[in-house]
């Protein structure tokens, strides 16, 4: 038996129409509407099914049909936010059993719960059962269960106080739609906020704007409420206060909210500390810019960088004023697990769409990544870059893997960088995704060669690449030819031997000056040589024979131009004091060098071997010798500036042929080396640009050997001549590309980094911070959030 419809009247309460229904108990079979419920498709009767699950006929069309039929009149389309001056007992019984909201259009179930018609619309339409959606019993959600709600209801609903969402003002519910809201606009503010909308969403990329209430006002060109809003001369006399206050009483969203992610990026972009931008916060809030909170963006934060960053006090080694070395403690921060780090770099870049190939010159299958380490502004810092991004050498595509506040001594670099052996060796070949991973190093002539443990450029054979004494540099290539190339096996061998004859230094050129055992298992083929050192000195090395001209050309025109009788002359000594000059440079700076060595040496012995090492003590004696040398030197090369500072006050007249022919090989000279600018190139690099720049490199040291014939050849020339080529077409790229451009270019942000934390006192838990903001800093999402600069518009 159910409830059937036998009357229904409409009665006006309050500007509020509610349609009643009367029913009364009847038969299933004698029922119309209840037929009409329980027809099949076809037009056939079924009967009713057992147990809990759908009425056989009741589709969710017709019930949906019928329950916005027979639901009242809403009072607002949207449920209002209530008062607290409502009866707390009252509410309860006017909330809806399912949202737990106030009712809207309040519908009375077999059970007698009442629920909003819009909840019951979704339990039909979402359920695969019609059941009740307040007590699930087996009273199944079908027309003749369910009813509009009692007249009383309706009367509480309309009578409990409500508040309007413009103006806050409190009132009864049935007289919420025709009330006169206070922050309605005048006809002048309504055209004025127009204006301000319209030049808003022009301005948008997608030609909307939102407001409170979620929805999107839509494009200009099809909104009616624009067309007769021409003149906008209101809107630019407003305040920037006078303009938000507008907005907000119109009702649309004046703020503008930043995002975690845009605000850590704001962080890191202008390296401030979190205290800096708590008043920044404030700043802009107070302009109506809200940044997010500080808890979201530590948590970020945390998950760009989590544990992988470690700090501590490690044994490092200074020099002393006095000579000599001292090991002491210094602030040691580096990243544990480098290949998680390198890994989540490439994943972050391949979700980014910023991974490339450079137009097929890295080959498909391959990664390639660079490894390096410089030291500046105080500290050093070993990177890592990967070279498949636009911009290889970018700041932003610098990684400082581990830094350190101490020199880039030999046994520093031992200290700081042996735990990463491992790591680097199983990066170099390992497969990331399907692409095998390419490592290359990088870094100036010194950095490199104690990674690979030799003992630089003052030895008697000092290429890193090739087997070569510094007497055969000075021979021709074409001459002499190529020599054997250097691997990391004959390197560990020549230091094996060197080892077992007693690591004596003064013998170590006969092991091909290969000192200690490379900290790197990175083939030699695979190291670029520093392009960016090799051109700076190599254009020092020509500045200072133009200078050492210069000097000689003012001492012949001198000789012949006065008459100096007598050889104890002031200009005499100061002849013979510049005719010393080449000599005495060049053993000042042989001794520094042979003095750094031995330090070096005898700090690392020390340190394998214990400070009470006979050969740490026979290198320690050695270095203090090679000290007093040098400050001997140092009187001598002070009375020869000297000399030639007072000479130079003096007008001496000029000789125009001589001048004109030594400023033409020097012209020559300068523009054949530009002609080799292609090795410091970072472009890629095809077949006959190689060839143009071997004829340039061969041109240029066959000038330079015909002008100055007992000129020496240093390293970064033979690095030229011999290895340049070789590098371009092994990988069709200058030394810019994978050189230590990038590493170079760190100091400036960590000098920048150091100031915003140097309130932190602390020295390890401040350079924790330093890189930590740095790994924030190069974090793909935090470099696309910054906005490309925007170029000036000529007028």
């Amino acid at each position: 038996m159910h409830r059937a419809i036998t009357a229904k009247t409409e009665v006006v309460h309050h500007r509020c129409s509610v349609k009643l229904f009367q029913w009364e108990m009847h038969s299933d079979q004698e029922c119309k509407v209840c037929k009409h419920f329980e027809v099949s498709g076809r037009g056939t009767l079924r009967r009713h099914t057992a147990g809990r699950g759908r009425l056989a006929g009741a589709t969710p069309n017709m019930l949906i049909k019928y329950l916005k039929e027979i639901a009242p009149t809403p009072v607002s389309e949207h449920h209002l936010p209530v008062s607290s001056q409502n009866n707390p007992s009252i509410l309860e019984q006017l909330t809806c059993r399912v949202c737990l909201k106030i009712l809207q259009q309040p519908l009375e179930l077999l059970c007698g719960a009442l629920a909003c018609a819009q909840c019951i619309v979704e339990q039909v339409a979402t359920s695969t059962t019609l059941q009740c959606p307040c007590c699930s019993s087996d009273a199944h959600l079908v027309p003749s269960h369910i009813r509009p709600a009692p007249d009383v209801i309706l009367v509480l609903l309309n009578d409990i106080l409500v508040l309007c969402v413009k103006c806050n003002r409190e009132m009864k519910a049935h007289s919420y739609e025709g009330h006169e809201c206070t922050s309605c606009l005048t006809a002048s503010e309504e055209r004025t906020a127009a204006g301000i909308l319209k030049r808003a969403v022009s301005t948008s990329p997608d030609k909307t704007n939102d407001i409170h209430t979620g929805d999107q006002i839509p494009p200009t060109n099809h909104s009616s409420q624009f067309k007769d809003f021409e003149d906008q001369r209101e809107v630019l006399t407003l305040s920037d206060d006078e303009r938000r206050a507008l907005l907000d009483k119109a009702g649309i969203l004046s703020t503008i909210e930043i995002g975690a992610a845009e605000t850590l990026a704001i962080k890191a972009g202008l390296a401030i500390p979190w205290n800096k931008l708590r008043l920044l916060r404030r700043w802009l809030k107070s302009s109506g810019i809200c940044l997010a909170g500080e808890e979201r963006m530590r948590q970020i934060s945390c998950q760009i960088v989590g544990d992988n960053l470690k700090g501590e006090i490690a044994p490092f080694s200074f020099s002393l004023p006095s000579g000599g070395e001292e090991v002491k403690g210094s602030p040691l921060v580096y990243i544990p697990h480098l290949v998680d780090m390198v890994v989540n770099l490439l994943d972050e870049n391949e979700r980014a769409g910023l991974l490339t190939w450079h137009d097929g010159y890295i080959p498909a299958s391959e990664v390639w990544l660079k490894i390096g380490g410089d030291k500046g502004g105080g500290t050093f810092k070993m990177n890592f870059q990967i070279v498949n991004v636009a911009a290889p050498n970018s700041v932003h595509n610098t990684c400082v893997f581990c830094c350190f506040e101490a020199g880039d001594s030999v046994t520093n670099l031992h200290v700081a960088l042996d735990r990463f052996k491992d790591q680097v060796e199983h990066l170099h070949g390992m497969k990331w995704r399907h692409y095998t991973v390419k490592v290359f190093m990088c870094g100036d002539y010194e950095f490199l060669s104690k990674i690979y443990g030799l003992s630089g450029a003052s030895g008697c054979y000092p290429c890193l690449f090739c087997i070569i004494g510094t007497d055969e540099m000075a021979t021709p290539l074409s001459i002499r030819g190529y020599a054997t190339r250097r691997t990391l096996e004959t390197m560990c061998s020549d230091h094996q031997h060197y080892v077992a004859a007693g690591s004596i230094k003064r013998d170590a050129q006969k092991f091909f000056n290969s000192i200690s055992l490379p900290i790197f298992n990175i083939p030699v083929s695979q190291v670029c040589s520093p392009g960016l050192h090799i051109t700076l000195g190599i254009f020092t090395k020509l500045f200072h024979l133009l200078e050492a001209a210069c000097h000689q050309l003012d001492l012949e025109l001198a000789l012949h131009t006065t008459d100096f009788t007598g050889p104890s002359s002031s200009f005499s000594k100061y002849s013979q004091e510049l005719q010393n000059l080449s000599f005495l440079q060049t053993e000042l700076e042989k001794a520094q060098q042979s003095h750094e060595e031995l330090q070096n040496m005898a700090t690392y012995m020390a340190l394998v071997n214990g400070e009470k090492s006979p050969l740490a003590v026979k290198l320690l004696k050695q270095s203090a010798a090679k000290m007093k040398s040098v400050k001997a030197l140092l009187p001598n090369v002070k009375t020869l500036c000297t000399a030639i500072s007072q000479m130079a006050q003096e007008k001496l007249p000029h000789r125009s042929g001589e001048v004109a022919e030594n400023m033409k090989n020097f012209i020559n000279l300068f523009s054949l080396f530009g002609k080799c600018h292609n090795i410091s190139d970072q472009n890629f690099i095809d077949e006959p640009q190689i060839h143009a720049l071997d004829q340039a490199i061969q041109e240029f040291m066959a000038f330079f050997r015909d002008t100055f014939p007992t000129a020496t050849v240093p390293i970064k020339m033979h690095l030229v001549e011999d290895h340049a080529v070789q590098w371009a077409a092994a990988y069709h790229v200058g030394y810019g590309l994978l050189g230590e451009q990038g590493a170079e270019s760190i100091h400036a942000k960590f000098t920048r980094l150091s100031l915003a934390f140097v309130s932190i006192k602390d020295r390890v838990k401040q350079l924790q911070c330093i890189v930590k903001e740095h790994l924030l800093s190069i974090e793909p999402r935090m470099v696309a959030a910054i906005p490309p600069p925007t170029k000036k518009q000529r007028t």
